[in-house]
């Protein structure tokens, strides 16, 4: 193991270490309060508030990213929080909203999936046969139109429904998965763009690209699906979907759109694209990885993951010189650098990872190694604990440098 890889094992722990320390218990119950977003009289503003039970913001994020982390630790303090922490979101999955409670990041079918995951780092075939009962619960609900992005619908789901089919032979999560994939082709707005889906309630003047909350992240959940079955049918959405987001690309900026930003500036002014996972290219590039992976691979799809690496080095270049940059998962720095993690395994292109290492090597020099606080992914607000917008989320980047081949991706199901 080389003198870096401890250093981001080192740092993941100490991170894990504050996270501990942080929690708050009840019982055998333990959450934690912190900085989350929500919607105050309109516009979305910083919330300090206790966390809920899901992964994206809440107990079952932090338990997966304790209990991986205990896998290489030991502590036994990280392994009473991800217990206590998992028994919280358990606890609270009855007040998960039901217009999300199909997400893998917003809803049950994230902490069914941390249930397995969990059960399998730690060798308990009771917390797997508990995730497989939850997952289960989750597929009764069925597929809805509302809920069909990664973040809290049909897409992030189908990535789960089909591991758990591959691993535990269960048919049952297989038709679910398909009757996902199905609702998806219905829900597609067919023009000669291409195919797009409505995500959003608010009026839009185009469909969203992008991965947590557009056509990428559905395209490649089709891709999945096609991969598994062998229906055509899943093939042609997603390289309908690719060719929505292709109409659309911005060759100036190497990068696709966010048309949420779009009404606020002038009809002349450039498109206005954002430089994370969840909204351009780092997650786009994400989801072009897995479609490279899972269907013909065209030359199209590969130089779209070259823009989207390139624009994304570039941004790293420009975002060196600054001192406030978000360090999280769904927006910020760590979640930029996946792609490159993502990359170096998909195109065996180790210098990729390199990229990734530097790029952890300047967040331990600038904040670790100076005890100040992580930039973290709420605006105008401090730290907080959670996976997607907090500490856990930078902590599991570091695992992910750590042991990239022990440590999966949690921005792209695989």
């Amino acid at each position: 193991m080389s003198h870096q890889q401890t250093d981001f094992l080192e740092t993941a722990d100490r991170i894990g270490a504050r996270i501990c320390r942080d929690a708050i218990w009840a019982g055998r119950a333990c959450n934690w309060v912190g900085w989350a977003q929500g919607v105050v009289d309109g516009p979305i503003a910083p919330l300090y508030r206790a966390m809920g039970p899901d992964v994206y913001g809440g107990t079952a994020g932090i338990a997966l990213f304790l209990a991986r982390l205990h896998r290489f630790t030991g502590d036994p303090i990280q392994k009473a929080t991800w217990e206590g922490a998992l028994n919280q979101a358990l606890g609270r999955l009855e007040t998960m909203p039901e217009e999300t409670r199909l997400g893998f990041y917003t809803g049950a079918t994230g902490v069914a999936h941390v249930l397995i995951e969990t059960g399998r780092i730690q060798n308990d075939g009771r917390l797997i046969e508990r995730g497989l009962r939850e997952l289960t619960r989750v597929c009764e609900i069925g597929p809805r139109p509302e809920a069909i992005a990664v973040m809290e619908g049909s897409a992030g789901a189908i990535p789960i429904l089909l591991d758990a089919t591959e691993r535990f032979d269960r048919d049952d999560l297989a038709e679910t998965a398909i009757r996902h994939g199905e609702l998806l082709l219905d829900c597609a707005i067919k023009t000669n763009e291409g195919w797009s889906w409505k995500t959003v309630k608010r009026p839009l003047p185009k469909n969203l690209t992008g991965f947590s909350h557009g056509v990428a992240g559905i395209a490649t959940a089709l891709a999945g699906l096609f991969a598994a079955t062998g229906d055509s049918r899943f093939r042609d959405g997603a390289l309908a979907g690719l060719r929505y987001e292709r109409t659309h690309f911005c060759r100036e900026q190497g990068n696709w759109p966010d048309f949420q930003q779009i009404d606020n500036f002038p009809a002349t002014d450039k498109p206005i694209c954002r430089m994370a996972w969840c909204h351009g290219a780092p997650g786009i590039g994400l989801s072009r990885l897995r479609v490279w992976e899972l269907l013909e691979r065209d030359g199209k799809v590969r130089d779209e993951i070259e823009i989207a690496i390139a624009t994304t080095e570039a941004w790293f270049e420009e975002a060196q010189l600054r001192a406030d940059n978000d360090y999280s998962l769904c927006h910020g720095v760590s979640g930029n650098a996946e792609l490159f993690m993502m990359g170096a395994e998909v195109l065996e292109r180790l210098e990729l990872r390199v990229i990734a290492e530097e790029v952890g090597q300047r967040g331990m020099e600038q904040f670790e190694r100076n005890n100040l606080p992580w930039p973290c992914g709420v605006a105008e607000a401090g730290e907080t604990a959670n996976l997607m917008l907090g500490l856990a989320g930078i902590g599991y980047f570091y695992l992910r440098l750590h042991a990239p081949n022990e440590v999966p991706s949690i921005l792209l199901i695989r």
